[in-house]
């Protein structure tokens, strides 16, 4: 029984194309009864084409660890259930959230529920400080490509609390809207920048390019996590791995 978005017919062009995939992903996921919304233990998951298995705990969860990359069919099997069978499209790195619901009758199954997230943001802990709330504005990759910037302040320039000043010898500068005097006359608080989790002195956002960032972590007051605190906030930047730095 076929219960997918799209419906993929195995031909050479699949097997052609499945053979081109390069690079790998993870794939974890939840099996949940379509009619009572329970977890279902003991479903046999499996990725076609591949030696790749995994049976649903007591949660009913499951997981897949370094799976090839690219499109692919994810098989859930359990006695007492329909077959269910679903088409994933499967980004190189990406960690991948599935809910598949089974059903013990041939009726039309829910569409497969996928969140796609960054492997890379994922071991930084970015999401982990997104579920926690500390206050931050967090922008992941298919954000920053939604918002074509030409540059990084580009980002910053409509976002609440920060500052974009332009001009001068390193181009624009970022600061934190505090009440806070300054005896010399300056413009600002100017938040700490950390770049890929060490705390960088670089004069200019600017110097990265947009392309070359997974994401980012903005903290506009004192209120950030741990190693991200600082009176004037962070501006935490994480560059992808893949991609060569200048």
């Amino acid at each position: 029984f076929w219960a997918a978005a799209v419906l993929i017919l195995f031909s050479p062009s699949l097997v052609e194309a499945q053979r081109d995939r390069v690079g790998t992903a993870s794939i974890s996921g939840l099996v949940l009864d379509q009619e009572t919304n329970d977890p279902v233990v003991g479903v046999e998951m499996s990725v076609d084409g591949t030696s790749a298995l995994s049976i649903t705990n007591d949660q009913g969860e499951f997981r897949f660890e370094e799976v090839l990359s690219g499109s692919l069919i994810l098989r859930s099997r359990r006695l007492g259930y329909e077959e269910r069978m679903d088409s994933l499209s499967v980004p190189e790195g990406a960690l991948i959230d599935v809910t598949v619901r089974l059903s013990t009758e041939p009726v039309e199954l829910e569409e497969l529920v996928v969140e796609v997230r960054s492997r890379l943001l994922e071991q930084r802990g970015f999401y982990e400080r997104q579920r926690t709330g500390y206050g931050g504005v967090f922008i992941d990759r298919e954000t920053i490509e939604d918002r074509n910037p030409n540059v990084i302040t580009d980002l910053f320039r409509t976002m609440s609390g920060l500052r974009v000043v332009y001009g001068g010898l390193f181009g624009p500068k970022v600061f934190v809207n505090q009440n806070i005097t300054f005896s010399d006359g300056g413009l600002g608080c100017e938040p700490s920048l950390m770049l890929d989790g060490v705390r960088s002195t670089m004069r200019s956002y600017d110097f990265i390019d947009p392309v070359e960032v997974e994401g980012l972590e903005v903290y506009a007051g004192g209120g950030a996590p741990g190693g991200f605190s600082d009176p004037c906030g962070t501006i935490a930047i994480w560059t992808r791995i893949q991609v060569r730095r200048r």
